[in-house]
């Protein structure tokens, strides 16, 4: 997480209201969700000219940093989607180093249920909305996926997850960085088995596919998705683990290639 999430720490919001249109996509900004503090909460809203009538819930987040930097930065893994047709929900959550994890989770959590009550504004179905997520983007997407019982997620149920290199227990020393001065981990401890995504492996969960590079330095591959996948065996959950010649970085070719066809295909497959 430490490689990744250093070049993820200089935030630029470009605060720009209304509807943009690229050559491909059009782009509706900041839909507010909610309010922390005063500051408005929200996501953008991407999508490409023809649409599949399918949405993906992409976590911005890296090093718990959320910001349009993070978002760019991970962009050759999530453009493929638009050229698929799939139309991308970016949400943003209050960030390190103001915020820690309790405060991201629970903000995000109303960000999916927003996300959900207005999806068909933006052409999409409600009941076919995956999630995916880059390192602690791909953590906080396992964590609103997996936990809570299935009445409880009746609402705000993901159909399909995607988690990059993501870590999956926060009480893992190599979990507890310090970024711009300040702990990730600097709040309640009693929060943190709730707080961790193995904690919450039961057989309703979504299909999920974690893809990792098994040199990965930052998020061991061995004990975070090595673990997870584990785990889903156990409870019967559909899941698939791509492993990878590389680290915790935007794959060089041919891996990049190799996790776009297995993103595209998990999606077709529970999306459709």
């Amino acid at each position: 997480m430490h490689k990744l999430s250093t070049a993820l720490l200089t935030l630029t919001i470009l605060l720009l209201p209304g509807v943009s249109q690229t050559q491909d996509t059009a782009i509706t900004r900041h839909q507010v969700y909610g309010h922390r503090d005063g500051m408005a909460m929200y996501y953008d809203v991407e999508a490409p000219l023809e649409r599949n009538g399918r949405g993906i819930i992409l976590i911005v987040s890296g090093g718990m940093v959320s910001g349009e930097d993070n978002l760019n930065i991970i962009k050759p893994f999530w453009e493929v989607l638009l050229e698929q047709g799939y139309t991308l929900f970016q949400l943003y959550h209050p960030a390190h180093p103001t915020y820690r994890i309790p405060v991201a989770f629970e903000s995000l959590k109303l960000g999916v249920e927003h996300i959900k009550r207005n999806s068909l504004k933006f052409g999409v179905d409600r009941n076919r909305l995956g999630m995916l997520g880059v390192s602690t983007g791909g953590y906080l997407a396992l964590l609103l996926s997996l936990t809570g019982n299935a009445a409880e997620r009746s609402f705000a149920d993901i159909d399909a997850v995607v988690a990059l290199m993501a870590p999956i227990d926060v009480e893992d020393p190599a979990f507890d960085l310090e970024l711009f001065g300040a702990r990730i981990l600097d709040f309640d401890s009693a929060l943190y088995t709730e707080l961790s995504p193995v904690n919450h492996v039961s057989a309703d969960d979504p299909p999920t596919l974690l893809i990792h590079g098994r040199r990965d330095e930052a998020v061991n591959f061995e004990r975070n998705s090595l673990r997870m996948q584990g785990l889903l065996d156990q409870a019967g959950v559909e899941n698939l683990l791509l492993a990878l010649d590389a680290g915790h970085e935007v794959f060089p070719q041919p891996e990049l290639s190799q996790t776009h066809a297995a993103i595209i295909d998990w999606y077709r497959r529970y999306l459709f």
